[in-house]
């Protein structure tokens, strides 16, 4: 009994440790550096319309990553299809190399990077980031885990150009992040990102032999990777929306998709507080 309760104590003080650490504090938005290669800003208008900036700059794009999750508004969007369009050019057009788009700044004092992706992001280490983006996509929308065979030929797709789809492929199109906030509440970053609230055409064309079976009103966000304080970066995406209160013409950003990275801190906090947790039972034991 004395050793549960001990146990029960210590484990109380690391939760109370790192939550006091970042209690109540109020959401601190990015400092925006810069951004590197070619970035669209979709600012927001009479009635919640977005429209494409015709001359982007970096204060306004300061500027539209000023929302929250209880108002997204506009948004900055990372590169386009991968990388594989042509700067300037009206049409799609391949590039040779495809490029990155990079988004640079600092959130709660930490430096912070986000980026576009190109396909080897996908493909490294075994698909490893397809695959759990696919199978992330069909638990959450009511399709089951996927087994081996049906993943296999999922992610074959997610590589094909597709007629429906303008020439591209699925992977392009969730490649280029439209961000619509980033910010630092307590010691945990939230990154905004603006998609379709009802995404079920997408992942029609994600899943083609399981397309009679994906849900009305699926969900599905693009992809951001996303380096905080100089730790190697991750690649953050949800299935969750709200619905933002904003929209195109083609009826695009009108869900905000939200996620989180903890910041460095807390991780050391909650490591520290882990390791009085295992000393302390040792000593109890």
């Amino acid at each position: 009994m004395k050793v549960s309760r001990s146990k029960t104590r210590i484990a109380l003080a690391v939760v109370a440790t790192v939550a006091s650490a970042g209690a109540l504090a109020a959401p601190v938005p990015m400092v925006l550096g810069g951004i590197s290669n070619p970035y669209t800003i979709w600012t927001e208008g009479p009635a919640g319309t977005l429209a494409k900036d015709p001359t982007p700059t970096i204060p306004e794009a300061a500027a539209a990553l000023a929302g929250n999750a209880a108002a997204p508004g506009s948004n900055v969007e990372l590169n386009k299809f991968g990388g594989y369009i042509a700067p300037g050019v009206p049409n799609p057009i391949p590039s040779p190399v495809p490029t990155v788009t990079t988004m640079t700044g600092t959130v709660g004092g930490k430096a912070i990077t986000l980026s576009s992706l190109v396909k080897d992001d996908w493909t490294a280490d075994m698909d490893s980031l397809a695959r759990r983006y696919i199978q992330g996509a069909a638990v959450n929308n009511g399709l089951g885990a996927l087994n081996p065979t049906d993943l296999g030929a999922a992610v074959t797709a997610f590589y094909l150009p597709t007629v429906s789809l303008g020439g591209f492929a699925p992977w392009q199109f969730v490649s280029d992040p439209n961000i619509s906030y980033v910010n630092i509440d307590g010691h945990v970053v939230s990154i905004g990102l603006a998609g379709f609230f009802n995404a079920t055409e997408i992942l029609k064309k994600l899943f083609p032999d399981q397309a009679g079976d994906v849900p009305a009103n699926a969900k599905a966000s693009e992809v951001v990777k996303v380096s905080l304080g100089g730790l190697p970066a991750e690649y953050l995406f949800g299935f969750i929306a709200t619905e933002s209160g904003v929209s195109t013409a083609d009826g695009s950003y009108t869900g905000n998709y939200e996620v989180h990275i903890p910041e460095p801190a807390s991780l050391a906090l909650l490591g520290l507080g882990l390791v009085g947790l295992f000393v302390g039972r040792r000593r109890l034991v």
